[in-house]
């Protein structure tokens, strides 16, 4: 196939434009910068992944919103996750003896609702979405960025995330409603959402 064939009928290269660069007669040029500054994470998925979460009843679209917050996390809010996973305060604010929490939200329950919300999602047909969170959300720190602090903030997220799917079920089991609340509760701490 020719060069000719292969552009079209001297059609602008989309994918050329957004990126950056621009189209004179039927050569792409490069311009110096990309046009668009920062593309989230869960803009380029693994598409085999898309694919599954779409078989489950889930476009990525139903987590943008989360996943936004996720993208634009400081490292204040990191902050606030890891003190709630590892050091906890009691009643005045000071810390504990180092198993995490406080007296509203301890995070072995959260762990043990997670695995409860499981066996729901389990029951309802739907036990590969907590997977293919884990997988989208993972992305968030790509290579040599991952600390421990953000896996930290992995864990909280992926958390609300299922929190979600479990609200969208509790309509079968009014307990996912109360786990729902549980699990989100470090994600709206840390952003200090209502």
């Amino acid at each position: 196939m020719n060069p000719e064939e292969w552009q079209g009928a001297g059609e602008p290269d989309e994918a050329v434009q957004t990126w950056g660069g621009e189209v004179k007669g039927k050569v792409a040029i490069r311009k110096s910068g990309p046009i668009v500054k920062h593309i989230p994470f869960y803009k380029f998925p693994y598409y085999p992944d898309v694919l599954d979460l779409r078989k489950c009843g889930y476009e990525i679209d139903a987590f943008a919103q989360l996943f936004d917050l996720l993208d634009g996390a400081h490292v204040r809010h990191a902050q606030v996750a890891h003190i709630l996973l590892h050091l906890p305060t009691d009643d005045f604010g000071r810390m504990g003896d180092g198993s995490g929490g406080n007296p509203l939200w301890n995070p072995r329950r959260a762990r043990e609702l997670e695995f409860q919300v499981r066996a729901a999602l389990h029951r309802y047909g739907l036990s590969d979405v907590p997977t293919l969170l884990r997988r989208m959300i993972g992305k968030a720190f790509p290579g040599d960025s991952m600390t421990h602090i953000s896996v930290d903030l992995l864990n909280v997220f992926f958390w609300a995330a299922l929190a979600k799917v479990a609200r969208d079920y509790a309509w079968r089991d009014e307990r996912l409603e109360f786990m729902a609340e549980y699990l989100e509760y470090p994600v709206r701490r840390a952003f200090r959402l209502g």
